[in-house]
C-alpha cells in the first residue's frame, strides 16, 4: 500500500479552515450583538428575527459552499463585506456615542470578517479552489 500524500486534493490548507472558523465566529457575534440591540429596545419584532435567520443562513451556507471548494462563494462573501461596511461607517459615530459595547463588538465582527476574507485570497487557498476545480472538470460527467 502507498504512503498518502502528505497534502491530498481534498485536505483543506489552514487558511480555509481558519476562515471557516472566524466565520462560525462571526456568526455567533451576530447574535450576541443581535440580542444586547433587543434588550436595549425591549421590543422583539417579527422582522428583526427574520432578518437575523435570513442573514446567519446566508452567512452559514456561504460559508459551507467555501469549504466544499466553491471558488464563488468567497467572491461573494467579499462583496457582501464591502456593501456591509457602507451603513456601518455612516452610522459609526452616532452607534459608538449612544452603545459603546454595540460598537465595539461590531467593530471586532468586521475585523474578524476581514481576517476572514484574507484567509480565504490567500496563495494557499486560491490554490487550492483551483486544484479543487480541475480535479471536477478531470472528472467524467454522467447524466
Amino acid at each position: 500500500m502507498e504512503n498518502p500524500s502528505p497534502n491530498p486534493l481534498f485536505h483543506k490548507p489552514p487558511s480555509i479552515v481558519a476562515a471557516k472558523n472566524i466565520l462560525y465566529t462571526v456568526m455567533f457575534l451576530a447574535v450576541v450583538i443581535w440580542a444586547i440591540n433587543r434588550l436595549n429596545y425591549g421590543v422583539v419584532a417579527a422582522q428583526a428575527i427574520v432578518e437575523l435567520v435570513v442573514v446567519l443562513a446566508l452567512l452559514f451556507a456561504l460559508t459551507k459552499c467555501v469549504t466544499l471548494g466553491m471558488k464563488w462563494a468567497r467572491v461573494v462573501l467579499l462583496i457582501l463585506f464591502v456593501l456591509g461596511l457602507i451603513p456601518y461607517i455612516t452610522s459609526f459615530a452616532a452607534i459608538w456615542n449612544t452603545r459603546l459595547v454595540v460598537a465595539v463588538l461590531t467593530l471586532l465582527e468586521i475585523i474578524l470578517e476581514a481576517v476572514a476574507l484574507r484567509f480565504l485570497f490567500k496563495q494557499e487557498s486560491t490554490l487550492w479552489f483551483n486544484r479543487l476545480k480541475e480535479k471536477a472538470l478531470q472528472q467524467p460527467r454522467h447524466y
